[in-house]
């Protein structure tokens, strides 16, 4: 019991150390006001030949967060969790949440997950370069301006203890969050079908090209029947050495482009759809 209580509390000194550590590095700045402006529910189910199965639920958030009296900035957030089949075999409880400018430069990006017994908590800090200098306030930056991206990773892993990587990439940096804010804006009455957009993503302590193959306008139809005129996009990522791709996405053509509905691949085993919930 006693080395119960004292790993406990290693773990607890860790995880403290790794948030200090981060928030030293840079931290988002408090918000002097904040203003919700979307909730979207989501349930996902998990498909294979002729099963569907309910896997779980998911809330999209953003908020409009004032600064001060001239600057603003957008928090996103993603809280999803295992439900039904899924739930019996491995409880499953991630929060990701991303803050970036209202040029779409992202800040900061943080990963808490609780998949059964595995726990860590991932947290992303950009650092932008202008001419090759590094830029110690992302707000008012252009999007045309950041030449490269440098990304602070510090991780804490329940069974591997704490982590810090450093990755860069070319342009502005994104992570699997900030992506989709990143598409929702994209002028989709300007992209030709079939056209291709690459983006850089960091996903664990990893710089990853992905391709975004715009499919173009299409019919999304969700379970229950209804249907949506909606923007069809494809997200590959370069290496093709993951789970989770390919991806294809159909947003809204409403001036939001709220995502509707997100099949990912499985290798093997079929695919995990998620759809709106209205």
């Amino acid at each position: 019991m006693k080395n119960k209580i004292s790993n406990a509390w290693i773990g607890l000194l860790s995880v403290f150390i790794m948030v200090m550590a981060a928030q030293s590095a840079q931290a988002v700045t408090p918000a002097k006001s904040v203003r919700q402006t979307e909730s979207l529910r989501y349930n996902a189910y998990w498909h294979w030949g002729f099963i569907w199965k309910l896997a779980g639920s998911g809330v999209l958030n953003l908020w409009e967060e004032q600064v001060n009296d001239t600057t603003m900035r957008y928090h996103g957030q993603l809280c999803g969790r295992s439900m039904s089949i899924v739930e019996s075999i491995m409880k499953v409880r991630d929060t990701l949440d991303c803050y970036y400018t209202d040029q779409l430069v992202p800040m900061e990006y943080c990963k808490k997950t609780n998949e059964g017994s595995y726990h860590a908590i991932e947290r992303n800090i950009y650092h932008n370069y202008v001419e090759g200098q590094r830029q110690f306030q992302s707000y008012g930056l252009g999007r045309e301006q950041i030449d490269s991206t440098t990304i602070d990773v510090y991780r804490w892993r329940n069974k591997k203890g704490n982590d810090h990587r450093t990755v860069s990439n070319e342009g502005v940096g994104f992570d699997m969050l900030s992506i989709f804010y990143e598409l929702r804006n994209l002028d989709f009455e300007n992209l030709k079908p079939g056209q291709k957009l690459d983006y850089h993503i960091t996903s664990g302590v990893k710089n990853r090209l992905l391709h975004v193959r715009y499919r173009g306008p299409e019919t999304c139809t969700l379970k229950n029947g209804r249907k949506y005129s909606a923007y069809a996009v494809e997200l590959t990522f370069a290496s093709r050495d993951s789970d989770s791709t390919p991806l294809t996405a159909w947003l809204s053509t409403d001036p939001d482009h709220r995502p509707l509905s997100v099949i990912i691949s499985l290798k093997r085993i079929g695919s995990v759809q998620g759809e709106i919930v209205e």
